[in-house]
C-alpha cells in the first residue's frame, strides 16, 4: 500500500513539473533572437576593434555608429554584402557546457551549475544582421538591411526545480520569465554636415532616418508559473500569453555629433534609436496556454483530471513596438601605424544587448601595410560582459574585405559564454 501511494505522489509531481517545463520551453523558443547593436556593414570593423566606432567609423560604417562622421568621409563606396551573427548567454561558458554535457552530476556539481546562473535568471541572446546593399557618396549614404533579433530569459527557480526537485513546504516561482523577437527590413538614409569649421577643429552633425518594414514579431505579454509542495498535496500552475504579428511598418531616427580636434583626436557622440515606432497590424494573434495542477495527493485516484490544460488563440488589435535606445561617447587618434579608439556605451533600458549597465570598449587597428590591417579589442561591462576580439581588414585596390571574431563573457577565446562573427565586402573609390 505504501509503495502504491509513493508511485502516485511521484506521478503527480511529474505532471506539475511538466506544466512549468512547457512554460519554460515556450519562452525559450520565443527568445532565440536579440535586438542587434549595429547593422552588419558597420559591425565588421567595429567588432574587430572591440566594439568601438562612434569616433572611428567613416563611409558606410558611419551609418551604424555615428552619421556625423559622414561629414568627414570622402569619396564613393558601395557595400556589396555583409553579415553579422552574435550568440551568447549570461551563465554557462564553453568549458562548463562540455563538462556537464552527457555526464553524471552529483549534488555538488548541480549546486555549482545553479550558482553559475545569476539571480536574474538564464538569458539567451542571438542576433543575425545582413546588409544587402549600401551606397555612400561624400556626406550621404543609403543602406538596405535585414535584421532578425530577440531575447529570452528563464527564471532561476526553474533550474532549481529541475536540478533538485520540489522541496517540502517550498513554493517555486517562475515569474521572472520573458521573451521577445522580431524580423524586419530597414532602409536608412543618412547625412552628415559641418556645423563649424575652424583652423584647428571641425564640428559636425549627422542624422539617419530609417524606414522599418516589419516581417514578423512576437513577444511575451504575461508569463508565470509556480509549484508548491505541502504535507498532503502538490499544487502548481503555469501560464504564458504571447502576441504576434506577420507584418507592419514604422520609422526610426538616429543622431550624432563629431569633432575633429587638435593633435589628431576625433571625438564622437551618438544616440541610436532616439525615436522608433513600428506598428504591427497584419494577422495579429494572441496565444494563451495554461496548465493547472491541483489536488495532487496520495488520496486522489483520478490524477488525470487533477491537471487541466487550456490552449486559446484569438485575433487582436494592432500594437506598436520600439527599438532600444542607447548613447555612445568615444574618442580616437592615430599614433604612427596604430589607430586607437575608446567607446563608452550607455543604454536607456535593459533589452537584449542594450543595458543600463555601462559598456566600455577599447580597440586598435594596426596599419601593417596599405592593404593589410589587423585589429584587436576588449569589451567590459554591459549585457555581454567581458570579451575579446580580433579582426582583419584587406584592401586590394578598390576592393575591401573585413573579417571579425568576438568572444563574449570571457577574455579567453577558448572558453566564452558566446561568440560573434562578422564579414563584409565593399568597393571604395
Amino acid at each position: 500500500m505504501e509503495s502504491r501511494k509513493f508511485t502516485k505522489m511521484r506521478h503527480g509531481r511529474g505532471k506539475a513539473l511538466a506544466a512549468v517545463t512547457i512554460l519554460a520551453t515556450s519562452l525559450a523558443l520565443v527568445g532565440i533572437l536579440l535586438p542587434g547593436v549595429a547593422l552588419a556593414q558597420g559591425s565588421v570593423r567595429s567588432w574587430g576593434m572591440g566594439g568601438t566606432g562612434v569616433a572611428t567609423a567613416r563611409g558606410l560604417d558611419a551609418v551604424s555608429f555615428n552619421p556625423a562622421n559622414l561629414a568627414f568621409s570622402e569619396g564613393f563606396s558601395l557595400g556589396l554584402a555583409a553579415v553579422a551573427v552574435d550568440v551568447h548567454n549570461n551563465a554557462i561558458s564553453l568549458d562548463r557546457y562540455n563538462e556537464i554535457t552527457g555526464s553524471y552530476m552529483d549534488t555538488a556539481a548541480k549546486k555549482q551549475l545553479l550558482d553559475d546562473i545569476p539571480d536574474s535568471g538564464f538569458k539567451l541572446d542571438a542576433d543575425v544582421d545582413a546588409s544587402v546593399f549600401g551606397i555612400q557618396s561624400g556626406s550621404f549614404a543609403l543602406t538596405f538591411n535585414a535584421i532578425a533579433a530577440g531575447s529570452g530569459n528563464l527564471d532561476k527557480d526553474y533550474f532549481d526545480l529541475v536540478l533538485f526537485g520540489n522541496k517540502l513546504g517550498e513554493t517555486v516561482d517562475f515569474s521572472n520569465t520573458r521573451g521577445e523577437g522580431y524580423a524586419m527590413g530597414s532602409t536608412a538614409l543618412s547625412y552628415g554636415g559641418v556645423l563649424r569649421s575652424g583652423e584647428r577643429s571641425r564640428l559636425s552633425y549627422g542624422l539617419t532616418a530609417k524606414y522599418l518594414y516589419g516581417i514578423y514579431e512576437m513577444h511575451v505579454e504575461d508569463a508565470y508559473g509556480n509549484l508548491y509542495t505541502g504535507m498532503d498535496e502538490i499544487t502548481g500552475d503555469a501560464f504564458v500569453s504571447t502576441i504576434s504579428s506577420e507584418g507592419g511598418q514604422g520609422y526610426g531616427l538616429d543622431i550624432g555629433l563629431a569633432m575633429q580636434a587638435p593633435k589628431g583626436w576625433t571625438l564622437g557622440f551618438s544616440v541610436e534609436n532616439l525615436y522608433t515606432n513600428v506598428s504591427w497590424d497584419r494577422n495579429v494573434q494572441v496565444n494563451e496556454y495554461r496548465v493547472d495542477a491541483s489536488a495532487i495527493n496520495v488520496m486522489n485516484d483520478d490524477l488525470g483530471n487533477a491537471v487541466v490544460n487550456s490552449d486559446t488563440s484569438y485575433t487582436a488589435a494592432s500594437y506598436s513596438t520600439t527599438l532600444p535606445r542607447q548613447l555612445r561617447l568615444g574618442a580616437a587618434n592615430r599614433f604612427g601605424s596604430f589607430e586607437v579608439a575608446f567607446d563608452y556605451v550607455q543604454g536607456f533600458e535593459d533589452r537584449g544587448a542594450t543595458s543600463t549597465t555601462p559598456h566600455v570598449y577599447v580597440g586598435t587597428e594596426w596599419w601593417l601595410t596599405n592593404w593589410v590591417q589587423p585589429r584587436f579589442g576588449l569589451g567590459l561591462g554591459g549585457a555581454t560582459g567581458t570579451g575579446a576580439s580580433a579582426g582583419l581588414g584587406l584592401k586590394m585596390g578598390f576592393w575591401r574585405l573585413d573579417l571579425a571574431a568576438v568572444s563574449r563573457g570571457s577574455l579567453n577565446p577558448n572558453n566564452p559564454k558566446g561568440v560573434a562573427f562578422a564579414a563584409g565586402t565593399s568597393l571604395k573609390f
